[in-house]
């Protein structure tokens, strides 16, 4: 039995979709179970509930032999407390309940944004951890800490750090990519800047490839698809596919990080509730290199991704096409 936490979200759908897939007995946790009934009609069973509440971990985990953690809270604007919540002290819960049963192995989705935006190419997973003081950075580094911290004291664990994960059902390298396209907003550095991009179906792979391999266990991982590709490659294709206009102008990093400095202060001054224009999180994730290497998951895992760009691209712009309502 696997227990997914975040099976409603984008990545932990498609990990759980996957596990149904090839026939794996599969629990998922969930806030709001109606969300799920379509994974529960293929087979999971659900277990109402979140990562605040010990007596919905501790039942999510029962029985189970492996859990792969991809619930989070996974956003450039909120509060603190929120992000704290949800990356942190979630995690210590569910570590927690973990410790009441026997797993073969604990899957920890993490993220590369643990690095603090270094902007350079050659980072491999001994880069160090940074902690820039950005709620999704700091949050997702002191989650990723805890289970580094279970794995010192014998818990069976990986950690996968994906990079900027695009694809199907992704509303944030999706949706909301198309209305950033379509508003005229400027781009960051002209978008010359490797992305670290990783088409979903690869980062499920390399999951589900580390949830049984035995040289994944105690290490941590990078999953991006090393293409090289750039938010501009990104932006251009898209455009093609919705006949939309690129961005006409560009702003340099510096500038956009004090606008995105500004924006925020003005946006809790006003107390909003949604995100401003533009964050400082948002302007690291799009300015910043992320080249990241995949050579220990090359050399430990014999891992290499199985859908290049183009055809994640392809797959992308199908998914979009079939949802236009959510693109107004």
């Amino acid at each position: 039995m696997v227990l997914v936490t975040g099976a409603t979200g984008f990545l932990g759908s498609h990990v759980a979709e996957a596990l149904l897939a090839r026939g794996e007995a599969v629990k998922i946790l969930a806030r709001r179970p109606e969300q799920a009934q379509w994974l529960v009609e293929k087979g999971a069973q659900c277990i109402a509930g979140d990562l605040s509440s010990t007596a919905s971990l501790a039942a999510a985990v029962a029985g189970c032999r492996f859990v792969i953690h991809c619930a989070g809270l996974a956003s450039d604007w909120g509060r603190w407390e929120d992000f704290r919540e949800a990356n942190d002290y979630g995690v210590a819960r569910l570590l927690k309940a973990c410790e009441a049963g026997s797993l073969d192995r604990f899957v920890h989705i993490s993220t590369t944004d643990i690095y603090g935006y270094p902007d350079r190419d050659g980072l491999d997973e001994t880069t160090p951890l940074r902690d820039r003081g950005l709620p999704y950075n700091s949050t997702k580094l002191s989650g990723e800490l805890r289970v580094q911290a279970a794995i010192d004291a014998g818990l069976p664990a990986t950690i996968i750090r994906p990079g900027s994960i695009y694809g199907p059902r992704s509303m944030t390298l999706g949706v909301e990519i198309i209305r950033y396209l379509r508003s005229g907003a400027p781009l960051v550095r002209s978008g010359r800047v490797n992305a670290g991009f990783v088409y979903v179906e690869n980062s499920v792979d390399l999951i589900l490839l580390a949830m049984t391999h035995p040289a994944a266990a105690g290490a941590a991982f990078h999953s991006v698809d090393e293409g090289g590709q750039t938010w501009r490659d990104y932006f251009v294709a898209l455009c093609r596919a919705f006949d939309l206009r690129m961005p006409r102008w560009s702003v340099p990093r510096a500038v956009a990080y004090w606008l995105g400095a500004l924006s925020e202060e003005y946006g809790r001054r006003m107390g909003y509730v949604s995100r401003p224009l533009i964050t400082r999180t948002a302007v690291e994730i799009v300015g910043t290199r992320q080249g990241y290497s995949m050579a220990r998951a090359r050399e430990l895992l014999n891992f290499s991704p199985a859908v290049g760009f183009d055809e994640g691209v392809e797959r992308t712009v199908a998914w979009l096409r079939s949802r236009p309502s959510t693109l107004v």
